[in-house]
């Protein structure tokens, strides 16, 4: 039987001596039920829209824990511009960011994923894991300049 995200973090809360509080589970839930990358407000925001109230320190020390079970993994994308998004089966993509508005989009490519695979024989480096983000303008922001 197929665990959901929600049931592997009380599982991994359990687990390990955390304990299962209201707003833990209520933080995972939005978070396992988002797509995209959430900033800590973007969160805050989405637990106010549900009429639940959690300080960004609480969102903080949650997300640091969610981390830590692996279902959960933040980016950087910049000084200051960290985002944090659930950790889901085929779950690796890489990154178009705005440097203006800060949008973040997902792509999937064979031929990268292909041409690394490649690199890495041709240097005999045998690859764990990569990330690939891009830097530029979105087409909104591109249009403005």
């Amino acid at each position: 039987m197929h665990e959901d995200l929600n049931d592997r973090f009380l599982k991994f809360l359990r687990d390990n001596g955390y304990l299962v509080t209201r707003q833990r589970r209520r933080i995972a839930e939005v978070i396992f039920n988002s797509k995209g990358h959430l900033s800590v407000e973007d969160i805050q925001s989405l637990l106010r829209q549900r009429k639940i109230s959690a300080s960004i320190a609480s969102i903080y020390r949650t997300l640091d824990v969610m981390i830590k079970s692996g279902l959960v993994v933040q980016h950087r994308f910049g000084k200051r511009f960290k985002r944090f998004e659930a950790v889901r089966e085929d779950w690796h993509h890489d990154h178009l960011v705005c440097i203006s508005c800060n949008k973040v989009l997902e792509f999937k490519n064979d031929t990268i994923e292909e041409l690394q695979i490649q690199v890495a024989e041709q240097h005999d480096f045998m690859i764990t894991n990569h990330k690939l983000d891009i830097y530029g303008f979105c087409s909104k922001c591109a249009k403005k300049k």
